[in-house]
């Protein structure tokens, strides 16, 4: 398993130069073309294995005029590396002057990252760390002695910051990135002749000319280089690959590649990124400390193949949300992809990642509305397909005439001249006395209709032969003010048995008259008494629209339908005397 998921993670440490050409500015014997390869001292050795090769160094030429002496080591690498600490180890004495450099521009400028001397004031002007902790020059690492074998180290993090900082934060960084180190000897020291076996104790120790044997004669020798380090991942990566084809050494195994393989969505050469689909939020960096990677993640449902970053949308959404989709696909729009696109609807049974997820509207172009100008194809809602339907129309295509309407055509339906109800085709007047049945109804409604009515209901609407529903005439407009019904326009949508009793869910088209119960426009129950008794409503209710009067029960704030209610199919004629009866005939 990766170390990647769901935690922070960076590529092995390594040495940074191995694999890779040190530059020197001098090196012992190089011009001498009678040496023998085995004698020649080449920068290469510096990092060569040192338990595979423990007797080569690199030597620096005995014979440079440069004032004091002065050598450089350079190490230019592709791209950016993180530096953890550099080790010298030396086979002459240590330098009484020296610092170690970087850069993060590819040589254009160069910063010292510590610098080395007997007395840092007076060479650099700077205190001592010893006397103030974190500065930049020690005295550390300059004594001649051991004449060989002595060691100068550097951690780009003192044991402190190391313990405490977040290395892939900002402030690390800032201090362990490079693109080039560089080793300046500014001041070789001789070997002590306390120390050193073979000096002739009556004369200094000088030497006319260098030795290939003995790293003493040349000003500075080093066996072993090393600089610890990784290639730049911000905690989102594991492996690292060749940044190019050039940075390839296949004879060195060990060498620090500079390319991430970059996880948690990230992306780019050090993952410094987001990847194309997952920009809902910045970018950041894994948190070391913490072990959090702080994925970069978007949601597009699977329509669109990449997002970006609108900081208006992150501000909008509060800090939690910024990934704005790319080009949706498969008919969706919206930030993330989630809406169907004008002339689409989303699909009742499929998942919103399906490539199929929105639909396309398909309404009668007799019965639905024309698109308006510069829309494409017909429009229906996004989430149930309902088309725009013509006067008097209705289904979810706009198939079929609503009730109380007729003749299906171009200009929509007509609306029925009847007291009661009509035939939708031919718009012949129904006769519904009260109570009775409403004679081949069925072919008004399709399974496009809001109001299904369950055949497994025991309603009286289905078992109208159960039912002895007697008609009552209503003589005058002053009958219905005797009755102090409430009076609604309703549809009826369904039918519960609760045992007990029956309870009818009804929409509120409209309230003509009420009482102390306060009615309102929307679904309400209603229930009908003779159901206990009967078996079945009276006056029977059918999934269609209704005048319904019927008494309250103000106790428990409920409408009634008795045997003394008033259920007429509705018709807008209808509508019209009933509420100039109710207006003017009742006092």
């Amino acid at each position: 398993v990766s170390r990647c998921v769901d935690h922070a993670c960076s590529p092995p440490i390594g040495n940074l130069a191995s694999g890779r050409t040190l530059l020197t500015l001098s090196s012992c014997c190089g011009n001498n073309s009678t040496l023998h390869h085995q004698d020649a001292h080449p920068p290469a050795h510096m990092t060569d294995d040192p338990f595979l090769h423990p007797d080569t160094w690199w030597a620096s030429d005995g014979d440079i005029t440069t004032q004091e002496q002065q050598d450089e080591i350079r190490l230019d690498l592709e791209t950016q590396f993180c530096l953890s600490h550099v080790v010298l180890v030396f086979r002459s004495p240590r330098p009484a002057t020296m610092t170690i450099e970087r850069s993060v521009d590819f040589g254009r400028t160069w910063e010292a990252v510590k610098v080395f001397a007997h007395n840092c004031s007076k060479e650099f002007g700077f205190p001592d760390d010893f006397n103030l902790p974190g500065s930049l020059c020690t005295s550390r690492y300059t004594d001649a002695a051991p004449c060989s074998g002595g060691e100068v180290i550097l951690r780009t993090l003192d044991p402190s910051s190391a313990k405490t900082l977040d290395p892939y934060s900002p402030e690390a960084l800032a201090r362990l990135t490079l693109t080039n180190l560089r080793i300046r000897l500014l001041k070789s020291q001789t070997c002590p002749a306390s120390l050193d076996p073979s000096a002739e104790p009556t004369s200094p120790r000088v030497s006319a000319a260098p030795s290939t044997e003995n790293p003493a004669s040349a000003p500075y020798a080093i066996s072993t280089l090393l600089a610890r380090g990784t290639c730049l991942c911000h905690g989102h990566a594991e492996y690292c690959v060749p940044y190019n084809n050039s940075q390839v050494n296949r004879q060195d195994s060990n060498q620090v590649f500079g390319r991430c393989l970059c996880t948690h969505h990230t992306a780019g050469d050090h993952c410094e990124k987001c990847a194309p689909l997952y920009n809902d939020r910045p970018w950041r960096p894994a948190n070391g400390s913490s072990g959090e990677p702080n994925p970069c993640q978007c949601e597009c449902h699977g329509h669109a193949d990449s997002c970006h970053f609108s900081q208006r949308a992150w501000i909008s959404s509060g800090g939690t949300s910024g990934g704005v989709c790319d080009n949706c696909q498969h008919n969706t729009v919206g930030r993330r992809c989630q809406r169907c696109r004008h002339g689409y609807y989303r699909h009742p049974s499929l998942p919103l990642k399906s490539p199929h997820a929105c639909t396309g509207c398909w309404c009668d172009a007799q019965g639905s509305l024309p698109p308006l100008p510069g829309e494409e194809g017909p429009w229906c809602h996004p989430r149930t397909g309902q088309c725009h339907c013509k006067p008097g129309v209705g289904g979810t295509s706009c198939t079929h005439c609503l009730p109380g309407y007729w003749g299906f055509g171009e200009e929509g339906c007509k609306t029925c001249t009847c007291p009661h109800s009509c035939d939708p085709t031919t718009g012949k007047c129904l006769d519904v006395p009260i109570g009775g049945r409403i004679p081949d109804l069925d072919h008004m409604f399709t399974i496009e209709d809001d109001a299904q009515w369950s055949k497994e209901l025991a309603v009286s609407a289905l078992h109208y032969t159960k039912c002895s529903c007697k008609e009552k005439k209503l003589r005058s407009v002053s009958d219905f003010c005797k009755t102090k019904h409430d009076y609604i326009k309703a549809s009826v949508l369904s039918a519960h048995d609760k045992g007990s009793h029956a309870e009818v869910q009804v929409k509120v088209r409209k309230v003509l008259r009420s009482g102390q119960v306060a009615l309102y426009l929307g679904t309400i129950s209603i229930y009908p008494l003779s159901w206990t008794s009967r078996g079945c409503t009276c006056p029977i209710l059918n999934p269609t629209e209704y005048l319904l009067a019927g008494p309250e029960e103000p106790g428990k704030g409920r409408l009634l339908v008795t045997m003394q209610s008033v259920v007429v199919p509705w018709t807008p004629r209808l509508g019209l005397l009933i509420s100039e009866g109710l207006r003017n005939g009742c006092p």
